[in-house]
This record gives C-alpha cells, structure tokens and sequence, in this order.
C-alpha cells in the first residue's frame, strides 16, 4: 500500500519538479530568453537598415536606372527587410518554444533557425560582394552624374550591412546551441518521467 502512494505521488509531480529544479535548467532557460532579446534587436535593427536603403529619394534614382549601384542597394535593402521580419518572427517562435519546453516546438524552432541562419549567411556574403564590387560599376558608369562620395557611403553601408549579416548568422548559431541543450534537458525528463512511472 506504501508503494502504491509512493509510485501515485511520483507520477503525480515528477514531470512538474524533477527538470524545473535543477539550476542548469535555469542557465539554459535564461541563456535562451537573452538570445531571443538579442535577436529581436537584431531584426528591428536591420529593418531600420533595409528602410534606409529604401529612402525615398535612392528609390527616385533606382526607378529611373540610371545606376547599378542603386539597383543593387534596392535588393540588399529588400533582404535585409526579409530579415528582419524573419528574426520578429523566429524570436516569437521562440519564447512560445522556451516557455512550453514542448520538444516539437523546439525542434521545429531548431529547424527553422538552420534555415534562416543559412538564408542571413548567404545575404551577409552577398552584401561584402556587392560592396567589393562598387568601384568597378562606378568605373564603367563614369558618365554618371553621381558623386564619388555617394558611391562611397554606399559602398561602406552595403559592407558593414553584410558584416553584420554574418554576425547575425553567428547568434543563431549560438540560438540552436541553446536550443539543442533545451531539447536534450526536456528529453531527459520525458526519460525520467517514464522511469518514475
């Protein structure tokens, strides 16, 4: 009869005690919640950047054709919106997936941190391309009416953009790190669980 309200108790608060109390649990969880605020200022940063890219007076000059430059500083300031919306999005995903700790949730968000940590990686090399590539469209546009001064900002803005891209493209490395530990820790507890069954 002891046993029998043993095994009851055990199966009635082991899921509820056994991972919450343990202070590597809490590590983890608060190692998540700085990763996700450090995303989300991540993403509202580079929808501030890919708003400037988008002023109104480059987009006059991107619409008329008159520039390469400006065609492409037009897509990258595209991009880095993408981005942003995708980090508001991922860093939403996220909190729901730390404060549940629902393994399906936190693999879903592991995948999805994979595919938008390659998406940021291939945007922050095409950003350091197009900045390396300035000079020579200038070049070959000298009959333009622009001034080197405005190519040279340009130049500057697409490949600190694209430098922070990859930076980005970093901390969703150490997201999924984070998440992987989250997910093991939740796992184990399943495990635990069973066993106390």
């Amino acid at each position: 009869m002891h046993n029998q309200s043993e095994s009851s108790r055990l199966h009635q608060y082991t899921t509820k005690t056994h991972i919450r109390e343990r202070p590597l649990h809490w590590c983890i969880i608060l190692g998540s919640l700085l990763f996700v605020f450090h995303l989300v200022v991540e993403a509202v940063a580079f929808v501030i950047l890919g708003a400037w890219h988008l002023t109104s007076r480059r987009l006059q000059t991107v619409l008329s054709f008159s520039s390469e430059v400006h065609r492409r500083e037009l897509a990258f300031g595209i991009l880095l919106l993408v981005i942003g919306a995708l980090g508001i999005v991922m860093s939403i995903l996220g909190l729901i997936a730390f404060f549940t700790l629902r393994l399906l949730l936190l693999r879903i968000f592991a995948v999805f941190l994979w595919l938008v940590m390659i998406i940021v990686s291939v945007v922050g090399i095409l950003g350091i391309i197009f900045a390396s590539q300035v000079d020579g469209l200038v070049r070959q546009s000298s009959g333009t009416n622009e001034n080197t001064g405005s190519y040279a900002e340009q130049k500057f803005m697409l490949g600190m953009n694209g430098g922070l891209a990859l930076f980005m493209s970093l901390t969703l490395l150490v997201g999924i790190i984070i998440v992987r530990c989250l997910t093991g820790d939740a796992n184990s507890n399943d495990h635990s669980y069973y066993r106390a069954q």
